[in-house]
């Protein structure tokens, strides 16, 4: 989750994302001046990463799964309140950036003297302006993208909560990017057995783009309510002589 308020930036109490982290550590435990035993101890960690760059450490319970989905979600409430200012503040910055190429060609354009310094000074200053106007609108297009992202899922959780990722209908036009995401999503909640892939944390990578064109397949899927062509259902439907539309 991007952070969005200017508060939050530095803050420690701000998540951008948490995850599990499993592995071993080695022990030395001395027995005596002459002997020293080594050992491991597993350890299995849910890590969560802070908008101050901190990466605090707690038990990979459910509870505390729960928890931080909830801490999230209030996040949301209070970036969404900023989405209005977002985007007057790009329509306003947009305005300005025109006026400013509006004059610098119309100062151009009525120059009679030195030309070839005029012409110089302004391209500089009219790819400057450019420059900035495509790094600042990238910067305000990423953070209303990101909540439009979490206010579409939290208006379809329950659509986003019993998707079938081995359902290949599901991720249609889903770019290969968002697929990898995807995939890593399933085989990490695979590992925890955990049925639910889609939350609000599990999506933090994924674009607005692809949560829209998984949702309309979703959609398209429960309207046509067709029988998959997964090798299992059509060898059944084969061989038993139905047809492929659900009754």
């Amino acid at each position: 989750m991007k952070v969005i308020r200017d508060e939050d930036k530095k803050s420690n109490k701000y998540i951008m994302r948490f995850e599990v982290e499993k592995g071993n550590i080695q022990k030395n435990t001395r027995k005596n001046a002459s002997a020293v035993e080594i050992t491991t101890e597993d350890y299995n960690n849910l890590v969560v990463y802070m908008a101050d760059g901190s990466k605090p450490r707690y038990a990979n319970i459910e509870e505390n799964k729960v928890r931080l989905l909830e801490l999230r979600y209030q996040q949301f409430l209070k970036n969404k309140e900023k989405l209005k200012s977002l985007k007057d503040y790009k329509t306003i910055f947009n305005v300005v950036y025109g006026g400013i190429a509006g004059i610098i060609v119309g100062v151009t354009a009525m120059a009679t003297s030195s030309i070839t310094i005029i012409l110089q000074c302004s391209a500089i200053t009219f790819a400057l302006a450019y420059t900035s106007a495509l790094v600042v609108n990238k910067v305000i297009n990423s953070k209303i993208n990101d909540i439009n992202k979490y206010a579409l899922f939290f208006e379809n959780e329950d659509i986003f909560k019993d998707v079938d990722l081995d359902d290949s209908n599901i991720l249609e036009r889903v770019k290969s990017k968002d697929k990898a995401i995807i995939a890593e999503i399933k085989q990490e909640k695979d590992k925890e057995n955990e049925k639910i892939y889609f939350d609000n944390n599990s999506i933090d990578g994924l674009s607005l783009d692809a949560l829209r064109k998984i949702k309309a397949n979703i959609e398209r899927e429960n309207y046509l309510g067709l029988v998959r062509t997964d090798k299992e259902t059509k060898g059944n439907i084969e061989s038993k002589g139905k047809s492929y539309v659900k009754k």
